[in-house]
């Protein structure tokens, strides 16, 4: 104990003696490192890539490059001793730029400069201005492009004022993904109407105006009041078990139609389009709970439409919201044949002949997460988005369809004692011109 003690006011003492100074004293060497050598220029869209090849000085550190890009504005950025290349960006044009590097010392101090050119390709947003088309979509527009580098880029879409004949902006979005589809909708239908459309760099460079003048497609919500199920295997069960359906019509639309139910319950089918969009356990879709998945349900429009969009709204009871039943992962097939339900086709939704896929939709919350939500404690966005429900922008169709297939791959908390799909309500959007 004594032994430690004296070690101890022995250190302590010794720290004391030590000199201010001798803390704050500069470490590595204060002489200008050598200059590196540049080996080779790798120029790409917006940006290029210096190779170099270092010199042999001990104290080397770093490199630093410093460079001007077209609007006046000096970047600056490093590479470690251990790379043999450093990036140069943000250049919103294509031409011969100047760069400096530097070799950097362990002491802080700086070589001087090597200077060497750059002549970056044309950057990632012109380039998809260059791919932008704009056309019409049902009551508004569709924007596609192509980003070749999956640079994040902005898309800020613009309407004429017919008063002021002012460009105003109407809608923006965010995009990295190499290919860009995006819908402008809420105006007016089967009117002339003047868009734009702008790309932003995340440097803030702007692309000039993509201008088209467009007519919006009609677009109704199609009437429910004629909507009708239709029921493809008459095979019995009280869902306590999977029975064995070969040699039936369509095996798996036996759960899709054949529904649970309890006291007081109004589980069906046609609970989907009853106008009720925050039903709860008692009016809704609620298939057998033994209902393996993919389940499925088909239904009859009426009568034949051009599709657009269709909305869900899952079944809302305390305990799945965003659990249970909820449905997280979509398909939706249409028949490509109208009037009466051909009853001995056979009906197999992976016939090509018969059905279209109009698209794979993957359910979020609010926050983008797929997990089940951990309570029922939803946050107000959560909330706002059961009650708005969960919007498929449906592939365009070539012709007009009657018959929808609604096919469930994924609930958000499946299992086998709950395995059932619960739906409160389903809209479809279209037009029957």
């Amino acid at each position: 104990m004594i032994r430690n003690l004296i070690l101890l006011m022995t250190a302590c003492l010794w720290l004391y003696s030590c000199k201010e100074d001798n803390f704050n004293t500069p470490k590595g060497s204060a002489e200008a490192p050598q200059q590196v050598d540049v080996t080779g220029v790798r120029d790409i869209s917006g940006a290029s890539v210096i190779y170099f090849s270092h010199p042999n000085d001990k104290h080397l550190k770093y490199v630093k490059a410093v460079w001007t890009t077209d609007d006046d504005i000096e970047y600056e950025t490093t590479a470690s001793f251990y790379t043999d290349s450093i990036l140069v960006d943000g250049f919103g044009a294509e031409g011969l730029y100047k760069v400096k590097l530097y070799s950097v010392s362990d002491g802080g101090t700086y070589s001087e400069p090597v200077e060497t050119e750059v002549n970056p390709a044309r950057p990632p947003y012109l380039l998809a201005f260059d791919k932008t088309e704009i056309s019409p979509y049902f009551m508004g527009i569709r924007v596609m492009s192509e980003n070749e580098t999956s640079a994040r880029l902005t898309f800020r879409t613009f309407k004429k004022d017919t008063v002021t004949n002012e460009y105003i902006e109407v809608g923006t979005d965010y995009v990295v993904s190499p290919n860009i589809d995006y819908k402008n909708r809420g105006h007016a239908a089967d009117t002339l109407q003047y868009f734009g459309v702008q790309i932003r760099d995340r440097w803030g460079h702007w692309s000039p105006m993509k201008e088209a003048s467009i007519t919006p497609w009609y677009e109704i919500e199609l009437p429910k009041n004629i909507f009708a199920e239709v029921a493809l295997c008459n095979l019995e069960g009280d869902g306590s078990s999977v029975p064995d359906q070969t040699g039936q019509v369509l095996p798996s639309n036996f759960w899709g139609h054949k529904m649970h139910s309890w006291v007081n319950s109004n589980t069906s089918v046609k609970s989907i389009w009853d106008g009720t969009k925050l039903g709860s356990q008692l009016v809704c879709y609620h298939n057998k709970p033994l209902a393996p998945l993919p389940s499925h349900f088909t239904f009859d429009l009426g009568a034949p439409y051009m599709l657009s969009r269709m909305v869900l709204w899952a079944r809302n009871d305390v305990g799945n919201r965003f659990r249970g039943g909820h449905p997280q992962i979509v398909r939706i097939y249409a028949a490509t044949y109208n009037g009466d339900y051909p009853t001995d086709l056979i009906d197999d939704i992976y016939d090509t002949d018969a059905w279209m896929d109009l698209g794979i939709f993957y359910f979020t919350r609010a926050d983008g997460s797929s997990e089940p939500y951990p309570d029922d404690n939803l946050t107000a966005e959560d909330n706002a988005l059961m009650e708005a429900g969960h919007e498929m922008t449906l592939e365009a169709t070539t012709q007009k369809v009657r018959y929808l297939r609604v096919q469930t791959l994924k609930c958000f908390s499946p299992n086998t004692n709950t395995g059932a799909v619960m739906i409160s309500e389903i809209s479809v959007f279209g037009s029957d011109k």
